[in-house]
C-alpha cells in the first residue's frame, strides 16, 4: 500500500515539474520591421578608347606604265610623191608618229615615179635593202608576191585586236578587195586611193569653136582638135603648131585609146598577151592620123601650162593632176571652164584607164609586219583619206569617205566629175603574169608605134610587142 502511495507521489511531482517548464500561454507573433535595401545605381561604365597610333605615311609606288606594244619598231615607207602632195603626205606621216599609241615610227621616203620604185625594189630583192611598206601598182605587187617579197595581208586584216571590223570591211568598195587579191586568195595590195587617166577638156574654147558638147566618137574628136589646131596656126607666133591634143606615146595613153576602140591586151582565150588585134591596129593608126595632120603634138613637160594658155584644147592626164591644171588656168588669168571627159571610140564607146594606188607590206618579222599594217590602216582610214584627197586630187576607196567629201565635191565640180569616170574603166590586167614587165616594154614600143610611117610597120611592131610580152611570161614562169 505504502509502495503505491510513493508511486503516485512521484507521478504527481513529475507533473508539477513539467507544468513549470512549459509556457503558461502562447505569445502573439511580433512582425519584424522591413528594412529596404538601398538601391545603388551602378555607375555607367565609360570605356576610354585606347589610343590608336597613326600609321606611318607609306609612299605609294608610281604606277608603272606598260610600254606600247610596238615600242621602238621603225617602218620604212617608200612612196612616189614630191612637191606639194609629198609635203602633205609627210605631214600625215608626222602626225601618225605623234599620235599612234603603239610606239611605231614611220620613215617616209620619196622614191620618184612608180617605175623608179619598181627598179629599187627589184634591186633590193637582190641586196636586201627593202622597205616595210611600198606604194606600187597591183601588177608590181603581184610580181613581188610571186617570188615571196610581198606579204599576204589577210592575217592582219582579220586580226581580232588590230584588224578591220565587219563594218569597216563593208565600208570598202566591193571591187577593191578583188582588185588587190591574187587568184589563190592572198590579199596583197591594199587600196590607198583611186584615180583614172582621162582627157582634160576646155569646154569654153570648144564651144567658141562651134562644138556645144564634148565629142562622143573618135571622128568627132578628130574634127574638134583639128579645128583648134587650125585656129592656132592662123594666130601664128608661139601658137603655130599647137591647138589640138597633146599626146605622149606611153603605155598609159596608148592603152587608154585601145580601150576606147574596144580592145585589150589579151587574146580571146585570155591566157596570153596579144597586141595584134584589129582594135590595136586601128588605135595606132588613129593616133598617127592625128599626128600626121598636125592635130596632135607634144610639149617639153607636163602640158597643163599649155592648156591654160589655149595652146592645147585636149590633154591627157591622171585625175590627180587637177591641182596643177587649176593652177595653170589661174596663172594665165584664164576663166575658161575645163574638166574631165572620157576618150570616145569609133562606135561611141567611152573609156578611161582606171588605176588604184595600192600599198603592200614587205615580209619581215610578225611584229614589223603588224606595225606596217597598223600604219596602212591609219593612213587609209576615212578621216585621214579625206584629208589626203584634198591635197592630192585622188578619189576615196570607202563609202564613208565619199560622205565626208560631199561639200568638197560641191565646191570642186571637176573633181566630182571624176568620181563617175573612174567607174567607167576599164583597168589594166594587173594580176596577169608579168604585166609589170610587159607594161614597161609597152612604153618603149609605144614610142616606136608613134614614129611608124605605114600600117605595115604598125602591124610588124605590134607583132614584135606580142612576142616580147609572151617571152616575159615564159621567163617569169
Amino acid at each position: 500500500m505504502k509502495k503505491i502511495s510513493v508511486l503516485l507521489s512521484i507521478i504527481m511531482l513529475l507533473s508539477l515539474v513539467l507544468a513549470a517548464c512549459g509556457p503558461s500561454e502562447t505569445p502573439a507573433p511580433v512582425e519584424e520591421p522591413v528594412v529596404e535595401e538601398p538601391v545603388v545605381e551602378e555607375p555607367e561604365l565609360v570605356v576610354e578608347p585606347e589610343p590608336v597610333e597613326e600609321p606611318e605615311e607609306v609612299e605609294e609606288p608610281e604606277p608603272v606604265e606598260e610600254a606600247p606594244p610596238f615600242e621602238g619598231v621603225t617602218v620604212d615607207f617608200w612612196h612616189v610623191y614630191s612637191d606639194a602632195p609629198g609635203a602633205a603626205l609627210q605631214a600625215l606621216v608626222d602626225e601618225f608618229n605623234d599620235v599612234n599609241p603603239y610606239g611605231i615610227t614611220v620613215n617616209a621616203l620619196d622614191q620618184g615615179r612608180y617605175g623608179d620604185v619598181e627598179d629599187k625594189v627589184n634591186a633590193g630583192i637582190q641586196s636586201g635593202d627593202l622597205p616595210d611598206v611600198v606604194m606600187a601598182y597591183t601588177n608590181a605587187l603581184a610580181d613581188w608576191y610571186s617570188v615571196g617579197f610581198i606579204a599576204d595581208l589577210n592575217p592582219y586584216i582579220g586580226d581580232p585586236d588590230y584588224g578591220l571590223t565587219a563594218d569597216q570591211l563593208a565600208d570598202l568598195y566591193p571591187h577593191l578587195k578583188e582588185a588587190g587579191s591574187t587568184p589563190d586568195g592572198a590579199w596583197i595590195a591594199y587600196p590607198m586611193t583611186q584615180s583614172a587617166n582621162v582627157l582634160v577638156y576646155n569646154f569654153t574654147w570648144a564651144e567658141e569653136l562651134g562644138f556645144a558638147t564634148p565629142p562622143t566618137t573618135s571622128a568627132e574628136l578628130k574634127d574638134l582638135v583639128c579645128t583648134a589646131a587650125a585656129e592656132n596656126d592662123a594666130r601664128g607666133g608661139d601658137f603655130a603648131g599647137t591647138g589640138g591634143i597633146v599626146y605622149f606615146p606611153n603605155a598609159t595613153n596608148w592603152l587608154h585609146w585601145l580601150y576606147a576602140f574596144g580592145g585589150n591586151e589579151l587574146n580571146e582565150a585570155h591566157d596570153a598577151y596579144d597586141f595584134t588585134s584589129q582594135e590595136a591596129i586601128d588605135t595606132t593608126m588613129f593616133i598617127l592620123d592625128l599626128k600626121n595632120e598636125g592635130c596632135a603634138w607634144q610639149t617639153e613637160s607636163y602640158p597643163n601650162p599649155e592648156q591654160g594658155q589655149r595652146k592645147a584644147l585636149i590633154t591627157m592626164s591622171s585625175t590627180a593632176g587637177a591641182p596643177y591644171y587649176a593652177a595653170a588656168f589661174e596663172e594665165e588669168n584664164n576663166d575658161d571652164v575645163w574638166g574631165w571627159i572620157a576618150a570616145p571610140g569609133p562606135d561611141g564607146k567611152l573609156a578611161v584607164n582606171a588605176f588604184q594606188q595600192m600599198l603592200g607590206v614587205v615580209p619581215s618579222t610578225p611584229q614589223r609586219e603588224m606595225a606596217s599594217w597598223l600604219f596602212v590602216k591609219w593612213l587609209t582610214s576615212p578621216e585621214i583619206q579625206a584629208r589626203w584627197i584634198v591635197a592630192s586630187g585622188y578619189y576615196g576607196t570607202q563609202y564613208s569617205t565619199e560622205a565626208l567629201m560631199a561639200d568638197y565635191a560641191t565646191e570642186n565640180p571637176v573633181w566630182a566629175s571624176g568620181v563617175e569616170l573612174a567607174a567607167i574603166g576599164p583597168s589594166e590586167p594587173q594580176t596577169f603574169p608579168a604585166w609589170s614587165s610587159v607594161r614597161r616594154t609597152l612604153n618603149d614600143f609605144a614610142a616606136e608605134l608613134y614614129n611608124a610611117t605605114s600600117q605595115a610597120e604598125v602591124e610588124e611592131t605590134l607583132a614584135r610587142l606580142t612576142q616580147a610580152a609572151n617571152d616575159l611570161v615564159e621567163e617569169l614562169q
